[in-house]
């Protein structure tokens, strides 16, 4: 009779978490404006693209997907499995996030509690241990906040779990068990596979899982054949995740060899103390006292298992966040693993606590206070817009609220207005690059409608810096007072045009404002400048030297004649197809005719002797021709025509010091006519 209560019970628990959770992401979406940008955005967009490419080019699609697994940092799969939620009757965004929610935060949930209730506790089996087990990890926050933002990055802490329920169940001490050693060492390899940051997380559990089994089924017996013996186990399965990363990953592992992670996100290291603020924005300080309870009761019991846990908890816990932080200050979805282990180690304390208690009204007391305790905190963090009070703000985690900005409607009127003026050929660049308004932003605004016409610039300084071809467009969106997410020190990429144009110096002098200031969030105000004319090389040559102060290695890298030559450069871009834009990096243009008529393209070439001009195209098979003619005043007229893959290199004397006009023609199909051209 109490058996079958308790599965009763446990079906009915099962079943309100269920609707608790879905019906708390359907609440929060539905609470959004769409204004979803970067990290928001990132894997939704992927999960739209990869939707759209399965269901029309499977094999393609799936051509893809194994690429992407090969060579990207972030890759496809962990919203490949979520694309079946693609045909829910809900709008995309409403689909993706119950998508991940369901496959992934639930799983995790479930998995939490079967962890607790039959492989760590040991305690007797009570509903309101498994009740416990159970809101805990549905009510956390911190697996809460990434997941509503659109990060499927919880989908790694699923393998996480199913490792430790997997060795478990093995005493590894025995003898060597190859297969299941494999079949471990696939499991601890899929949270990489799924998001590169996670080999933190497996590094620490390679150095910490061979312990914990050793004393999960300690044998006094024989001490050091068991230590040996679990340690050839999982040097079979450390190889078999090096091996299958090798083999499915190596794009991606040679990069990360050849990578310094540290300098790449420099502007993203915050120190030591940054990083705790972090991991409590995202849990709480709150938790501290539960964490600490359990940690000592867990250090002081004399169950050997129970102790041996709690120590496997805290070494992760403290050795992952080591090692993370020394490359940069995380994130929200980077502190899933810290948070896991934290929660580990307060239910241990709070269902102590539970079991000290034998009454059963107790039991179910302290159970419903803990639901509203979790119950207001989730309210304050997700969806509470008032202010918190000064002890609310030290001890609960930062709010993480729907996705709204003040003034929607002038978002939607300046989006609008964008659209008219870019028709169907024009571009723009966005100067501003936080919540308030990005490239990102704007494009989600409009439906993607101005994917291809918003020319993305650079906004980290160090990573980027200064874009070339976001003074080529038609249009620069500027925001007053500019606006960083890594301030002005880390952002001038950013700051310094933005004043350029807003003070109507150096290169801002070629700019005129278009119609009327757009108020955002935050009392900030959009305006929209037309580029009039073309840059002069003093505007030019003024524009780079406000980075001589703050960059002063970046001398060599602006004073190239080509850089002058691009941006003093009158460039009327072919109808439709038509392009003429400059690599921010290799300063290698490219270029290509309209479909129906010629990019042109007007400029001074002085101390450019020579000028590499090569087809290519690498996805069009067919062989098509490409008409080039220069021509200047007083100057012959040279005629070029290059078929599919070929290039010729142009002595530039006869036009040097003179006005040079390039023009551009498609002879066949436009859609194989791509130039690459250089400088030599």
């Amino acid at each position: 009779m109490k058996k079958r209560r308790f599965l009763l019970y446990n079906y009915m628990l099962t079943l309100f978490l269920i609707l608790f959770v879905i019906g708390l992401t359907i609440y929060y979406v539905s609470s959004e404006h769409n204004v979803y940008y970067w990290d928001y955005n990132g894997y939704w967009r992927l999960w739209q693209d990869t939707t759209l490419q399965i269901l029309q080019n499977p094999l393609e699609g799936f051509s893809h997907i194994f690429a992407s697994i090969n060579s990207n940092d972030y890759n496809v799969l962990p919203i490949v499995i979520p694309t079946i939620f693609s045909g829910l009757p809900f709008s995309s965004r409403m689909s993706y996030i119950l998508s991940i929610v369901t496959l992934y935060f639930m799983p995790v949930i479930f998995l939490f509690a079967n962890i607790c209730f039959h492989f760590i506790t040991n305690y007797e089996k009570k509903f309101s241990n498994l009740a416990i087990s159970t809101i805990l990890p549905a009510m956390f926050a911190a697996f809460w906040i990434p997941t509503l933002a659109g990060y499927p990055d919880i989908c790694g802490l699923i393998f996480v779990l199913l490792a430790l329920v997997y060795q478990f169940k093995l005493d590894l001490g025995n003898r060597i068990q190859i297969k299941k050693m494999i079949i471990l060492g696939i499991l601890l390899w899929s949270p990489f596979l799924l998001r590169r940051w996670y080999a933190y997380t497996i590094i620490s559990l390679y150095c910490s899982l061979p312990l914990l089994n050793y004393f999960l089924y300690f044998d006094k017996s024989c001490i050091w054949k068991r230590f040996k013996t679990i340690y050839i186990n999982f040097l079979i399965s450390a190889m078999s995740t090096c091996l299958f990363a090798l083999a499915f990953q190596n794009g991606l592992i040679i990069r990360i060899f050849k990578t310094d992670y540290a300098d790449l996100y420099a502007a993203y290291q915050g120190g030591l103390s940054s990083s705790i603020n972090s991991l409590f924005n995202s849990c709480g300080y709150y938790m501290l006292p539960m964490v600490f309870l359990g940690a000592c009761i867990g250090l002081l019991t004399k169950n050997i298992k129970q102790k041996s846990f709690i120590l496997f908890c805290i070494f992760n816990l403290v050795f992952t966040f080591f090692l993370f932080t020394r490359t940069q200050t995380p994130g929200e979805q980077h502190n899933l693993p810290f948070a896991l282990w934290m929660l580990f180690i307060a239910c241990y304390g709070i269902i102590w606590l539970n079991n000290l208690v034998s009454n059963q009204l107790y039991s179910s007391t302290l159970i419903i206070v803990i639901i509203t305790c979790l119950g207001y905190i989730d309210q304050k963090v997700l969806f509470d817009q008032h202010t918190y009070t000064v002890l609310q703000e030290k001890l609960l985690p930062l709010k993480h609220l729907p996705l709204r900005v003040e003034h929607y409607q002038a978002y939607l009127n300046l989006t609008k207005d964008i659209e008219q003026l870019l028709g169907s050929t024009k571009t723009i660049t966005v100067l501003s690059s936080n919540y308030v308004l990005n490239d990102d932003m704007l494009n989600t605004l409009s439906n993607r409608q101005l994917n291809d016409q918003i020319i993305s610039t650079s906004q980290v300084d160090t990573r980027d810096k200064i874009s070339i071809s976001s003074f080529i467009t038609d249009y620069i969106l500027v925001v007053d007072p500019p606006q960083t997410h890594l301030g002005e020190v880390n952002q001038r990429v950013i700051t310094i045009p933005v004043n350029s144009l807003i003070h109507h110096t150096n290169i801002g002098q070629a700019y005129t404002v278009v119609g009327h200031g757009y108020k955002l969030d935050n009392n900030a105000t959009a305006w929209i400048y037309k580029k009039q004319r073309v840059f002069t090389s003093s505007e030019v040559s003024d524009f780079f030297a406000q980075y001589d102060q703050y960059y002063p290695q970046w001398k060599n890298i602006y004073n190239l004649t080509i850089l002058n030559s691009i941006l003093t450069a009158n460039i009327v871009k072919g109808d439709q197809s038509g392009n003429f834009s400059i690599n921010n990096f290799t300063f290698a243009i490219s270029a290509r005719p309209g479909d129906n008529s010629p990019t042109v393209v007007e400029w001074s070439l002085k101390d450019i002797p020579k000028l590499k001009i090569q087809s290519k195209n690498k996805r069009c098979s067919q062989r098509n021709v490409i008409k080039i003619i220069i021509s200047g005043d007083r100057a012959p007229t040279k005629e070029l025509t290059l078929s599919y893959g070929e290039k010729v290199i142009v002595d530039m004397k006869p036009w040097q010091k003179i006005s040079t006009k390039m023009t551009i023609e498609n002879i066949k199909n436009s859609g194989c006519d791509f130039l690459t051209i250089s400088a030599l």
